[in-house]
């Protein structure tokens, strides 16, 4: 579920080769053959002779421009050359450098890519190479890095967070994820046969090892935590380091692309997944690699998950999850103002296995092609439908899970039934697995969102009601990894049309 940072190794990019400095200590006009050794005397040239103004365009960029950004410029400006672009007539916007292709480089070799550090917003941050800009991505930042804004706290605790044994453990003995993708590798063993892959966040290694057990010719195995010394060693000591090259970084970083070189991998794998789905924001970086490094035929492990959404109605089990039950008579006292604190609360979205019994309808659902989605596309509204299956006199809460599944061009599933497949309690193997109430509880749980009680006590309808709405996931702002979840419908009671709405944050 991660790539994160470390400083357990001198090394930078990688474990298994040092990060180097490019061959050539010059770099190529943006939109001319002039050469340059210095970013200002470029900047100046191009203002003059092209009519481009390099530094107020960074500028305009606005205050987040972060290093992604300007490789995405960089490359941007060099893809608009290639077509004979004229410079004067660029006026770039944020959303112009949107797509992840521009994370790619035009140029091989392109050394003004090493020069980040002259080239970020701020006029006072001291010229560095891009090699050295890069290593302060994967360590504690030093004094004269203050300026620069690399990454956010919130950044830092997520890679941390992967460090250690015990997540590690708590993933891998989740035998309903590590078994669903060992059976699918396993049973579809001529898929691997040969062919290069590319894990994003290993962690311990354990896809790593089911790819190359299964016959893949090379696997690069990346992850930005410390947990990626302890994949190299466990893959070295299983026999396969001749196979798995483990690089410890983030996937998105040009010594990573330097060290899987320029050959297109023919299969990304990645378990990316997080509470509610999207909890975390991993499947922006998996999007991102498989925009840089996935040949046009690819496949990406898994091709597709499905968000589903159900009604919860029950009301002892809202008690006890809220801690109401407990609070409500403490010795004879009533400690009710206790409860807003509880792990189900009103405020964040709460993680629990909910009980099967207390749904009280059918999941609508939401699906999400690996192979075709996009970053922009995680932020979404989709409209939804749930069907009552009893009568009810309140409507508690909204259960979120998800399936995750695997189909490649040779499967028999049509991508267009799963909606209404059968999991199982423990998946299917070799296709996938389910994270609902209904299958055997994982490591996700699922994800849960309390009403308000008067929003809660106005939903009285009748068994086979249809509330019909709408679902919205969007990111926090300037916080990827944390998501809000709104839901809204609208059902017909009794009395008439009675509207509902519930909007969580997960940070």
């Amino acid at each position: 579920m991660s790539d994160s940072d470390s400083d357990t190794v001198s090394s930078v990019g990688s474990i298994v080769e040092d990060a180097s400095e490019p061959d050539t200590t010059s770099f190529k006009c943006l939109f001319c053959e002039q050469q340059w050794s210095r970013v200002p005397d470029m900047s100046t040239h191009c203002k003059s002779d092209h009519g481009f103004d390099l530094t107020a365009t960074i500028k305009d960029l606005g205050p987040d421009a972060d290093e992604l950004t300007i490789i995405k410029l960089i490359n941007y400006l060099r893809a608009c050359a290639q077509t004979s672009t004229d410079p004067k007539t660029l006026k770039i916007a944020p959303e112009d450098l949107s797509s992840d292709k521009y994370l790619q480089p035009v140029l091989e070799d392109d050394a003004l890519l090493f020069e980040l550090g002259d080239l970020m917003p701020d006029s006072d941050i001291k010229a560095i190479d891009y090699a050295d800009f890069e290593a302060a991505l994967h360590r504690d930042m030093p004094e004269d890095f203050s300026k620069i804004k690399l990454t956010n706290d919130r950044d830092q605790d997520y890679f941390e967070s992967y460090k250690g044994n015990s997540i590690h453990r708590e993933m891998i003995e989740d035998r309903v994820r590590t078994e669903g993708y060992r059976d699918f590798i396993e049973k579809n063993a001529d898929v691997f046969a040969g062919k290069t892959v590319l894990d994003v966040g290993c962690g311990t290694g354990i896809l790593s090892l089911f790819c190359a057990r299964a016959g893949a010719k090379k696997v690069f195995a990346v992850d930005n935590s410390g947990i990626a010394v302890r994949a190299k060693e466990i893959i070295a000591k299983n026999g396969f380091a001749d196979i798995i090259e483990v690089i410890q970084g983030r996937v998105e970083d040009f010594a990573t692309q330097r060290l899987i070189g320029k050959q297109k991998v023919d299969i990304i794998i990645s378990e990316w997944m997080g509470y509610g789905l999207l909890f975390e924001g991993m499947l922006d970086s998996v999007l991102r690699a498989r925009d840089m490094y996935l040949k046009p035929e690819g496949i990406m492990v898994p091709s597709h998950c499905n968000i589903r959404l159900a009604p919860i109605c029950d009301d002892v089990w809202v008690a006890e999850s809220t801690g109401e039950a407990f609070w409500k008579d403490v010795y004879g006292f009533d400690f009710a103002p206790m409860v807003p604190g509880g792990l189900l609360n009103t405020h964040e979205i709460g993680v629990f296995d909910v009980p099967e019994k207390a749904l009280c309808g059918g999941a609508t659902s939401h699906l999400i092609a690996t192979r075709d989605v996009s970053v922009q596309d995680l932020s979404f509204k989709v409209p939804i439908k749930m069907t009552l299956d009893r009568d009810i006199t309140s409507l508690h809460a909204i259960a979120i899970w998800f399936d995750t599944i695997f189909i490649h061009a040779g499967s028999s599933q049509d991508v267009k039934t799963l909606d209404t497949l059968d999991w199982d309690k423990n998946g299917i193997p070799g296709l996938g697995f389910s994270t609902g109430p209904a299958n055997t509880p994982t490591h996700w749980h699922q994800a849960v969102l309390l009403l308000d009680k008067e929003v809660a006590e106005k939903q009285v309808f009748k068994k086979g009601t249809v509330l019909e709405g709408s679902l919205t996931y969007a990111k926090e702002k300037g916080d990827d990894r944390g998501i809000t979840v709104t839901v809204e419908w609208n059902g017909k009671g009794e009395k008439g049309d009675v509207e509902g709405k519930v909007e969580r944050t997960m940070a």
